[in-house]
């Protein structure tokens, strides 16, 4: 009886340590999908070419200043590297939250705002000009 009350042991302790590694290997990389150039729900994104093309910066928090952000995504995305300030030229809003943009740091400059569920090309007052984001709660 002893015996199997071993092997039965064993085999949960080893259950249990295969849980423990899936969770903690999955954690962090599913919570925060922020800035992986990848638009998903609850995120606002700023796209590098009009109609919502070429590399997207996605934001689920606010950014005050875009001048040290990149665009990612996918290594055939236009404008993959490129630096986000001044180079934006369409958005879409999957966040519940409206956003404002603004031509400069800080959220100054001509500030636009964008409801939830908004998706369009900047006007000629913000394209290729928008510097900083940030959400409205």
């Amino acid at each position: 009886m002893s015996k199997a009350l071993n092997k039965i042991a064993a085999g949960c302790a080893a259950a249990v340590s295969v849980g423990a590694v899936l969770l903690a290997s999955a954690g962090p990389a599913a919570a925060n999908t922020e800035r992986n150039g990848y638009l998903e729900t609850s995120e606002f994104g700023l796209y590098y070419n009009s109609n919502q093309g070429g590399c997207v910066f996605d934001l689920m928090s606010s950014d005050w200043n875009f001048y040290n952000n990149l665009f990612v995504g996918p290594e055939n995305c236009e404008g993959r590297n490129r630096v986000t300030n001044d180079d934006t030229a369409s958005y879409r809003n999957r966040d519940t939250y409206t956003w404002k943009v603004a031509t400069e740091v800080n959220l100054t400059g001509l500030i636009g705002s964008l409801p939830p569920g908004y998706t369009g090309n900047a006007t000629v007052n913000f394209k290729n000009k928008i510097t900083s984001a940030t959400f409205l709660d």
